[in-house]
């Protein structure tokens, strides 16, 4: 009962998060509900075109969800395979499995064993956020599906963690072409903007790097298979892009944290690696105090040297609105939730994962925030 909303929706769930990260992959993603969970997705938190994606309910009954069958399901299954011949299977948990204590795995072999097509399933309840969800999809389906790394000529860098409900197409574009000014030759966009084949080949590259928390788990899994180190940050100015291209390139040299100066303190709401990314950037640039305010998962390898505060209920929100920040940068939603008087500039950012349809992203990079952010300080 912690999360009570009364003005917020709630956020992106890990069920939506990992058919966001499956959505590009040309597989089979079954939802596994009575129709709730799927309709939440493709209305108000896909924006990407739905025709010839093959996202479905598996439509869950009463009796099925009562009697623990599933047979009706895997027929279905194995016969839209025949019939289409998807890149592989996934299948994803929702509430009522998850209380049921459906056995989602052994579902997935049995997918595979009747098709050959890899199968794996999602086990998520609807009940964490969105990147946990999104996270696990990424790595089974890499665990199924990439392949042992072809000899390869210059610098290819997986961008793991690329995700729609995090990021726009713009900012996206923004941060490949900012890598690729600073030496890398290729960037393996992982999972936005891209299709199957990134998953495939994804051992190819020199290095990773995990632009958002959703992109820690197959990072980390890259690292421990096939010896790819992993590195995390967004590089938003040539500044902190100088900083991951030194690192991906071996040439980096310790940086010490930012020296900050008392007054205009900012507090940047949102997903972890980006929240705690624009922190510093505002510290670095600026030289006034920043807060990152997490809403989503949070793990203590990403940028321990930022301040940080955890933001996962609406309460705790609107605790730390009432400081009276300088500035907050975040989904205009959180607007509601500002004292009544605020002093505080408040800078938009909207966040798909938080407002959905009601703010989609516009085509506005991050450099373009960071321009905001000098005229209104």
């Amino acid at each position: 009962m912690k999360d009570i909303r009364t003005t917020l929706p709630n956020m992106a769930s890990d069920t939506v998060g990992a058919s966001a990260a499956l959505f590009e992959a040309d597989g089979m993603t079954i939802i596994h509900d009575a129709g709730g969970s799927h309709e939440v997705f493709v209305t108000f938190e896909e924006a990407r075109d739905l025709e010839n994606r093959r996202t479905f309910s598996s439509r869950l009954s009463h009796l099925e969800a009562v009697t623990g069958d599933d047979s009706r399901l895997l027929d279905a299954i194995i016969a839209e395979c025949e019939d289409e011949a998807p890149n592989f299977v996934a299948i994803i948990g929702s509430p009522v499995p998850f209380t049921i204590g459906a056995d989602l795995d052994g579902l997935a072999a049995e997918v595979e064993f009747s098709t050959g097509v890899p199968a794996f399933a999602v086990n998520s309840g609807a009940f964490e956020p969105y990147d946990k969800g999104s996270g696990e999809a990424i790595l089974k389906l890499m665990k199924k599906v990439t392949q042992a790394p072809r000899e390869s000529e210059g610098m290819t860098v997986n961008l793991l963690g690329a995700s729609p409900l995090d990021y726009s197409s713009a900012e996206i574009r923004a941060i490949c072409a900012r890598l690729q000014s600073k030496g890398v030759d290729n960037v393996n966009v992982i999972a936005m903007d891209a299709g199957f084949e990134v998953f495939q080949t994804a051992a190819e590259a020199k290095a990773s790097l995990v632009i958002s928390t959703s992109g820690l788990p197959a990072a980390r899994w890259l690292k421990t298979r096939f010896g790819i180190p992993y590195f995390m940050g967004v590089p938003v100015s040539d500044m902190s892009a100088e900083g991951i291209a030194g690192a991906i390139f071996g040439t980096a040299q310790h940086v010490p944290p930012p020296a900050v100066a008392e007054g205009k303190e900012v507090l940047i709401i949102g997903e972890a690696v980006l929240a705690k990314n624009l922190a510093r950037n505002y510290m670095e640039i600026f030289g006034h105090p920043a807060v990152a305010g997490i809403v989503s998962s949070y793990d203590a390898e990403i940028f321990a040297d930022v301040p940080h505060v955890i933001l996962d209920t609406e309460d705790k929100i609107r605790r730390e609105l009432k400081k009276g920040y300088y500035a907050v940068i975040g989904d205009p939603l959180y607007k509601l939730l500002l004292p009544k008087n605020s002093p505080s500039i408040f800078i938009e950012r909207p966040h798909r994962a938080q407002s959905g349809r009601i703010y989609p992203p516009t085509e506005k990079t991050l450099d373009e925030l960071v321009e905001e952010l000098k005229e209104k300080l």
